[in-house]
């Protein structure tokens, strides 16, 4: 048994840390000067010293500097035990689902059977709102069925991925034989919703929301559906209580700011959309509302960074492109100006509808 690990058993996780970094220096200088089999253990040293120290700190809860860690014990010895999985909860549990997918879709080709891997490989590709993804992934989920939280999942990755028709048809047989529930209701409101039912959507949300107020997602279903159909003020209360009950929602939060923006109030909406950023980076909707606001009260210089960022996002999304010529002209550049409007133009001749 070596130091560390003895350490480590003893209870002293910071003095195997240590003794484990100290180790990987050792491996390192030593696997540099090796060829052939001695290499090849050393490597395998290497991957173990790694890994142990990606272990400690993703129980003392570092969960990005345990990933890191992690990181570098699968590029020394990827089929190393465990480390695609450790490397994948690591990533996940830091909230870096992009970087969290890849380990954990080869922990659940090790494991297919692997039904925490699944669901949470799931709920990462949920996050990242790749629905159609998270949908192939639930569909055959043997717990679905009896648990409310893989239904409600399931049912959010069917009508986000554009298949709400067949969410509408697997969770009202679910409703007829389980009874009534709000996640169940939620799922058939979104799922009318997105069919443009909207008088069918708005009480099964409401009754959910009354059953349970933190219900996800009801409110900022319902609040979508009040802004979409103009009732700003509405929205608002709605999308207010629903933050309040759960403040993590993005999607409530985005949804808010746009109606605030409608209402003339977009100083109140701009630290809602620097939230929203700031947890969704690759949200160019939020983006362009943000550039759009900042760009009004005239911080032309944020307001281009956040547009150009929204126009590398959706590069097919005409009223960035509008935005950014604005930009540029408040900034003094009108040939980069007369570049944008020009890809506006022609967009707008391809995508006659979109918001002006």
């Amino acid at each position: 048994m070596s130091a560390a690990e003895r350490s480590l058993r003893e209870g002293h996780p910071q003095e195997a840390e240590q003794q484990y970094t100290e180790a990987i220096q050792r491996a390192k200088r030593l696997a540099g000067q090796s060829s052939g089999p001695v290499r090849a253990d050393l490597v395998k040293l290497l991957a173990q010293a790694y890994f142990n120290t990606g272990i400690i700190s993703a129980q003392a809860g570092r969960f990005a500097e345990a990933g890191d860690r992690l990181e570098l014990a699968a590029g020394a010895q990827p089929d190393f035990p465990r480390v695609q999985y450790s490397l994948g909860v690591a990533r996940f549990n830091a909230q870096q689902y992009e970087k969290a997918t890849a380990p954990l879709a080869r922990a659940l080709a090790q494991e297919p059977s692997n039904a925490d891997v699944r669901r949470m490989l799931a709920l990462a590709w949920v996050n990242l709102e790749a629905f159609d993804k998270a949908a192939a992934l639930l569909k055959d989920d043997p717990h679905r069925e009896s648990d409310p939280s893989l239904q409600y999942l399931y049912g959010l990755s069917l009508v986000r991925s554009g298949h709400a028709d067949e969410a509408e048809s697997t969770f009202t047989r679910l409703l007829k034989s389980q009874g009534d529930s709000p996640e169940l209701n939620v799922i058939l409101g979104q799922a009318h919703a997105e069919q443009g039912d909207f008088d069918a959507a708005i009480p099964l949300l409401q009754r959910a929301l009354q059953a349970k107020p933190d219900v996800p997602d009801a409110s900022a279903a319902l609040g979508a559906i009040y802004f979409k159909q103009g009732r700003l003020t509405e929205a608002e209360a709605v999308l207010r209580a629903g933050l309040a009950a759960r403040p993590d929602d993005m999607t409530a939060r985005q949804t808010l700011a746009a109606a605030l923006e409608q209402q003339g109030k977009g100083d109140a909406a701009v630290p809602l959309l620097r939230e929203v950023v700031a947890a969704r980076p690759r949200a160019a909707n939020s983006r362009y509302l943000l550039g759009k606001i900042l760009l009004a009260e005239g911080h032309a210089p944020e307001a281009l960074e956040q547009l150009a960022e929204a126009a590398t996002l959706a590069p097919e999304d005409a009223a960035t492109h509008f935005q950014l010529a604005q930009a540029y002209r408040q900034l003094g550049r009108p040939a980069q100006a007369d570049e944008q409007l020009a890809i506006y133009r022609d967009l707008k001749d391809k995508q006659r509808g979109r918001r002006p």
